[in-house]
């Protein structure tokens, strides 16, 4: 029982954090982003893409990655009312993706959250 739930708790972090990146590079497509690939680091994984010419898109595709995670939460959340063991793994889930998007919503340069709020600023001083 220990290795399912260890072998659950890596699909779910790997899973959440591919499905994160991807919702970048989602919205970097729409947003006519050439999206060349995703870049391992230390600290994770990272999507890589050309701007052409447009980095004031930037916020939008903050929120590609944002709305994923918020989604994969409630998606979560929804699966801890299924019957017993299901509360606990999905309970998991939910706090790991409510902590990623609350960590990534800290308006901090690096973070998405910081994205976010350079990239309204910029809509709203036009």
């Amino acid at each position: 029982m220990v290795a399912l739930m260890l072998a659950w708790a890596v699909c779910v972090v790997g899973g959440s954090t591919l499905l994160h990146e991807f919702g970048h590079a989602w919205t970097a497509r729409a947003v006519g982003w050439k999206v060349i690939g995703l870049r391992w680091r230390w600290y994770g994984v990272a999507f890589v893409a050309d701007t052409d010419g447009k980095p004031e898109q930037l916020w939008k595709v903050a929120l590609g990655g944002l709305g994923v995670t918020a989604l994969l939460a409630l998606g979560f959340l929804a699966g801890t009312s299924l019957p017993e063991p299901a509360p606990f793994l999905f309970g998991f889930g939910f706090a790991l993706n409510a902590v990623m998007l609350l960590t990534n919503l800290v308006p901090a340069p690096q973070l998405d959250g910081g994205q976010v709020l350079a990239g309204l600023r910029r809509v709203r001083s036009r």
